[in-house]
């Protein structure tokens, strides 16, 4: 039997604790550095997190690990290359691992027949995650079109030795959380549209997954 498809519970919650760490470290930690190491730490960062991904899952686990690892590849080929189209493939390809990702958490959580630290833990890391796949995707539309949203970089000459992700996962989360500071506007049509839908797919995560850990622990405390 396949090892990865065969672990324990406990196997589970360090493999989700260890995601939610290098997920917080990427959001939270990286824009500390030098702006000149973003784009390494990015890239090993969004490596670990693929296969922490995996390993997190109770459920398909060898095939999203089959899938990380095309992800990886993709990933650093497009990073050392540094050629447009492979970069695009890149955001691409990282948007719907992300997504898949976020929607088999759900599956888990909404699975679970009590609510946990180890549940609770799926649910911070889908939002986190849901965030991230948002800020590569609001990436992808300023890389196919710079006039896309009001980003001071996308005006000045860019310095290709430097990435910008911190400015997208900035803006992406505070585009999910609804809290819009107005400091970086979307400008196109199709930038105000993803707008508008990562606002409200983000206040459908909260409203869901607390209304289903709600009644998931009231079950279990009537129980």
């Amino acid at each position: 039997m396949n090892i990865l498809s065969n672990v324990s519970k406990k196997f589970l919650t360090t493999s989700n604790s260890a995601l939610l760490l290098f997920v917080i470290f990427i959001i939270f930690i990286v824009p500390f550095f030098p702006i000149e190491m973003h784009k390494f730490l990015y890239t090993v960062s969004y490596t670990i997190i693929f296969l922490l991904s995996a390993l997190a899952l109770s459920n398909y686990r060898s095939k999203i690990f089959n899938l990380a690892a095309i992800v990886i590849v993709i990933e650093w080929i497009s990073d050392i290359l540094n050629l447009t189209t492979l970069i695009g493939i890149s955001l691409v390809v990282n948007i719907c691992f992300f997504l898949l990702i976020v929607t088999l958490l759900i599956r888990q959580i909404a699975q679970a027949k009590k609510v946990t630290p180890h549940v609770i833990m799926e649910s911070i890391n889908g939002y986190l995650m849901l965030g991230l796949a948002f800020s590569i995707l609001i990436a992808l539309v300023c890389a196919i079109d710079p006039t896309a949203y009001s980003f001071k970089h996308l005006s000045d000459k860019m310095d290709p030795s430097v990435t910008y992700s911190s400015n997208y996962i900035y803006f992406g989360f505070v585009t999910l959380t609804t809290l819009g500071y107005g400091d970086i506007a979307p400008l196109t049509p199709v930038a105000k549209s993803l707008s508008n839908f990562i606002s409200v797919a983000g206040q459908m995560y909260v409203a869901i997954i607390i209304a289903a850990l709600v009644s998931k622990y009231l079950g279990q405390k009537n129980g």
